[in-house]
């Protein structure tokens, strides 16, 4: 089948050093398995069954020559678990040794002439996430295979407690063309609806002004002050977390009255980003920006895996008092929720639907080589995710999964993500940068701690140790 525009888009964009990936990661207790850890083939034969059941584990891309048509989704006829999977002994480590193997595993690409994903699972953990020995499984998915709904069902099928033999399969359409011959009679068809589209997305940005004129629509700020994680993004990684429980979460929320947990987490980030660069004498005086994705599932217009719009949320990193700031930040994803659910901004940003994969590549090319203000950049300066992993019920062979985490990819100019993850109980702040941005994550992760307690004592809350 052919991969929709949003979805191959991800193909076009990716460069070497920011790599385009969906990553999951989950903590397994091995105490409850009688059998204890699993060896190397038992995992093997673990994974290998269960990747059988859902053909995306066994598709790879097959690309059209200079990209005259989108990507293909076709079955590799090569496929072999081995490409894909690694087992690691741990030897006892926990934290530490955790940390270094995720920074790793998610600092290195996919190779797309393959099914674009990848594993390893890591044996011999102890004392991790209150599990004295414990295993876990680090999954990496491309983008184009789907967004963070996509690879958790699938993620959800590969850990259920029994083995489903039923092939999970997406609706078949026919493949694209895979030769120069067969796409150009495709090239005037994609041009004619290309010129369209921009007719379309010109007429609806015509509309969104006359919204904003109005005051119906409030639109962020085009441009934030530039920080030491908006420069060039380098390919090294540094991975860590900080763990909270969702019920104290869900109090600070309660005791806040009209915000989301999604609002408590950023104005913990924000807090966290402020103090950082304050400690390091690069505190901006204006507020900085996050880029947050959002699901636009529940509208029912697109039928591609990726199925995002992206906010922009001001962190209000300019505000010191801690509730305070969380107002700020609610009004500010609430009035972005709005704004980008209205027909008219969805239409005025939907030309990726429309655009060539020949014209996606060089103007893309030609973007990463265009002189860019060092002072400022456009619209947000870290990434943000926030997608809710369920209860306690995946299962690595009799091991339950006790905690999750996960990693938000890198993109140039913006070396600083956070993955909001849950499961059961437990609330994860997971972040990624480059090394040469941020030497000491572990410091980092103290200040997302030390902003939650901030929080909560600014509300009256209390909060428990993870």
């Amino acid at each position: 089948m052919k991969l929709e525009p949003r979805d191959a888009a991800w193909v076009y964009l990716e460069q070497a050093n920011t790599p385009l990936l969906s990553i999951a990661m989950y903590v397994f207790d091995t105490s409850t398995d009688p059998r204890g850890s699993m060896t190397p083939d038992e995992v093997r034969a673990f994974v290998a069954e269960r990747v059988q059941t859902v053909d995306v584990f066994t598709r790879r891309l097959q690309r059209v020559p200079f990209d005259l048509d989108h990507p293909s989704w076709v079955e590799d006829h090569d496929f072999d678990v081995d490409n894909h999977l690694a087992v690691t002994d741990a030897r006892g480590g926990g934290w530490r040794e955790f940390r270094r193997i995720a920074s790793e595993f998610v600092g290195s690409g996919l190779d797309l002439q393959r099914p674009p994903w990848e594993m390893r699972v890591v044996t011999g953990l102890a004392d991790i996430d209150g599990v004295a020995d414990a295993s876990a499984v680090l999954l990496k998915f491309h983008h184009s295979v789907g967004d963070g709904t996509v690879t958790l069902e699938m993620t959800r099928r590969l850990f259920a407690a029994e083995v489903d033999p039923r092939l999970i399969s997406v609706p078949q359409t026919p493949p694209g063309p895979r030769s120069v011959r067969q796409a150009l009679p495709t090239v005037s068809r994609q041009l004619r609806a290309f010129v369209r589209g921009i007719r379309h997305v010109s007429a609806a940005g015509k509309e969104v002004k006359a919204a904003v004129d109005s005051g119906d629509v409030r639109v962020p700020p085009r441009t934030r002050p530039a920080t030491r994680f908006n420069r060039t993004v380098g390919p090294a990684r540094v991975f860590d977390a900080a763990s909270f429980l969702l019920d104290d979460v869900r109090e600070i929320r309660a005791a806040a009255g009209d915000v989301t947990v999604n609002d408590v987490a950023l104005t913990v980030v924000a807090g966290a980003l402020r103090d950082y660069l304050r400690e390091v004498g690069e505190e901006p005086a204006e507020s900085l920006g996050a880029k947050v994705p959002m699901s636009i599932r529940s509208l029912g217009q697109l039928e591609s895996a990726n199925q995002l719009t992206v906010l922009q949320v001001d962190l209000r990193t300019d505000i010191a008092d801690p509730l305070a700031r969380l107002r700020a930040i609610h009004d500010s994803a609430a009035a972005e929720r709005d704004r980008k659910q209205r027909s008219e901004v969805l239409r005025s940003e939907s030309l990726v639907d429309v655009t060539p994969g020949f014209v996606v590549r060089p103007i893309s090319w030609i973007a990463a080589r265009l002189p860019t203000p060092s002072e400022t950049v456009p619209y947000f300066n870290v990434g943000t995710t926030n997608v809710a992993r369920g209860g306690e019920d995946l299962w690595l062979r009799d091991a339950h999964a006790v905690s999750t985490y996960g990693a938000a990819a890198l993109s140039e100019r913006q070396g600083l993500t956070h993955a909001v993850h849950s499961l059961g109980n437990t609330l994860t702040i997971s972040v990624l940068t480059d090394p040469d941005m941020m030497a000491d994550p572990d410091h980092y992760v103290a200040l997302l701690r030390a902003q939650f307690d901030s929080l909560a004592a600014a509300l009256g809350a209390s909060t428990s140790t993870v």
